[in-house]
């Protein structure tokens, strides 16, 4: 007999809402994360888009809500990092990097995505001294000072916005032509006399001593370079899924997320995904809730049909 019924992989808000259904279903079921339950969205300081809160929800609310929730149900948590998954036609082992390692007849993988980097010189140098990944988490070092946000969709634009009420200037650059993000959150930045909107500029290099002093720049259109001084740098420019330990176990698209049907089902009878990880993903709270409970369904008649 297996461990646990069904393990999940990720503390996000999929992995939450599989975790929810599963237990409801008085399935064992244990969720294993890498750093805080809850996910991404412990990192947001508000959300305005999920449905049931006219002005919004704190994401750490958001997400202790659904932790508590599924916890009150026999939801079983485990911090950990996996590291490994195999499966036979009998049992799956989940392997974690302490050598740790988990049977279960049913995996959910919603391990959720890492931020892109931006993959210039100093970006490595500067982490930590400058070069940040998160406005809510390390924006008050820059408190009276200017910031670059390097990124233009909703994400990006978020966190310039969170940083104007702190830095005395927030610099938001995109490279494509025009931002990106929702009408909603462009008209805010665009009225928010602290942030300067710089689109059509790509970010060459970041500069400084023992910190960050300025970033180099070239201009999409006429390949013009330049210089802007900034005292720090908040790199926003995307997400990749965190699944480079599935390359060779689950297929993978070529953005490196799980291939599955519209039941969260990969090819392997038993290895769902859901929420960012999956192909074709939105990358929303509210469509990974979706997922999660669509995955959570999908395992449950697994999980009867081998009982």
């Amino acid at each position: 007999m297996s461990d646990w019924d069904a393990v999940i992989i990720g503390g996000g808000p999929a992995g939450l809402t599989a975790g929810l259904y599963l237990c409801r279903g008085n399935w064992r079921t244990l969720l294993i994360e890498k750093e805080s339950v809850g996910g991404y969205i412990m990192n947001v300081e508000m959300i305005e888009n999920y449905p049931g809160f006219a002005d919004g929800v704190l994401g750490s609310q958001l997400a202790m809500e659904m932790r508590n929730q599924a916890t009150k149900y026999g939801l079983q948590l485990t911090r950990a990092e996996v590291t490994a998954i195999q499966s036979s036609p009998g049992s799956k082992w989940v392997t974690c990097i302490d050598g740790t390692y988990y049977t279960t007849a049913a995996v959910i993988i919603a391990g959720g995505s890492i931020p892109k980097k931006l993959g210039v010189p100093g970006e490595e140098k500067f982490r930590g001294n400058g070069v940040i990944n998160c406005a809510f988490c390390d924006g008050g070092q820059f408190v009276d000072q200017v910031l670059a946000v390097c990124g233009g969709g909703d994400a990006g634009v978020t966190e310039a916005l969170y940083m104007a009420n702190l830095a005395s200037k927030v610099i938001l650059i995109e490279a494509l032509p025009e931002l990106t993000a929702t009408a909603i959150l462009q008209d805010r930045a665009k009225d928010n006399p602290r942030i300067e909107i710089r689109c059509g500029i790509k970010v060459e290099a970041i500069v400084g001593d023992s910190r960050v002093e300025a970033i180099e720049f070239v201009e999409e259109g006429n390949g013009q370079k330049g210089t802007l001084k900034v005292d720090g740098v908040l790199v926003h420019v995307g997400l990749d899924p965190n699944t480079d330990y599935l390359e060779g176990v689950v297929p993978l698209d070529n953005q490196g997320q799980i291939v599955v049907n519209e039941w969260m089902e990969t090819e392997i009878p038993g290895i769902l995904a859901a929420g960012d990880v999956r192909s074709g993903s939105p990358r929303q709270v509210a469509s990974a809730v979706g997922d999660g409970a669509t995955a959570a369904i999908a395992a449950q008649r697994f999980l009867q049909r081998g009982a």
